[in-house]
This record gives C-alpha cells, sequence and structure tokens, in this order.
C-alpha cells in the first residue's frame, strides 16, 4: 500500500514538473519578442484601444466570451489564421493581464495552442513603462 502511494505521488510531481503552461512575460520581454516577430494579439475592444492605443505590430483581434453575439469558434478560426500554425507562439494582451490570462488558460488547455503567453499586467504596464503606443 506505501509503494503505491509513493508511486503515485511520484508520478503526480513529475508530471506536474513537465506540464507545460501558459507563459506569464513582462515588458521587457514582450520588446524581446517582438524583434524576434512574436504575433502579438490585442484582444481589448475598439474603446479601449482608442482610449490608450495599442503596441506596435499588434493585432487587434476582440475577445469578449461573456457577449451572448460573441462566436467563438470564428474567433478561434481567424487566431489560427493570423498564427499559420497551431503551434507558433504568440502573446495575449488585454487591459490588466486578467483576461489574457484567463484566456491563454483556457487556449493552453484546450489542448489547440501549446505557446501561449500573456503580458503581465496587460497593457496598463506597457503603458507604464512608458513604451510606443500607435493611436487606433
Amino acid at each position: 500500500m506505501k509503494k503505491t502511494t509513493i508511486l503515485l505521488i511520484l508520478l503526480f510531481l513529475t508530471t506536474n514538473i513537465y506540464a507545460k503552461k501558459t507563459t506569464v512575460i513582462e515588458v521587457d520581454e514582450l520588446e524581446a519578442y517582438m524583434q524576434k516577430n512574436v504575433i502579438i494579439i490585442d484582444i481589448r475592444d475598439e474603446k479601449q484601444w482608442k482610449k490608450t492605443g495599442i503596441i506596435p505590430t499588434s493585432y487587434r483581434l476582440t475577445y469578449n466570451g461573456l457577449s451572448k453575439q460573441f462566436n467563438k469558434k470564428r474567433w478561434e478560426y481567424i487566431l489560427v489564421r493570423l498564427l499559420k500554425e497551431k503551434s507558433r507562439a504568440f502573446v495575449l494582451i488585454s487591459k490588466d493581464g486578467k483576461e489574457s490570462k484567463k484566456l491563454a488558460n483556457k487556449l493552453f488547455d484546450s489542448k489547440k495552442f501549446v505557446n501561449v503567453m500573456y503580458l503581465k499586467n496587460g497593457m496598463k504596464s506597457w503603458l507604464d513603462a512608458d513604451r510606443k503606443v500607435i493611436n487606433y
């Protein structure tokens, strides 16, 4: 009985060590990824884009999973078209990082996307770091 329990615990710990998860990145890391042409997806809505501007080279792809009119399959289809392959790395940007974290985890857990990242504290951290934005 003890051997079985120990084996199960070791198996669980080993699985968790090697299980890849979504990656949270900081502003400086995002700038480095931008130079490597990593896709940046801004999931905020148009009102927020107009208010703060957008990060250069980012794609605007609003994600509003709570809206009844929102079509998640269509949104995912457009994302795949932007990435060109599901294994390509990309970064999600939201207002404060909370929505992009939720979405990143959801996309990763679906097992359809494996290189999902999100910006810690979202667009707020980008603006607080006084980084370049493009007016929308």
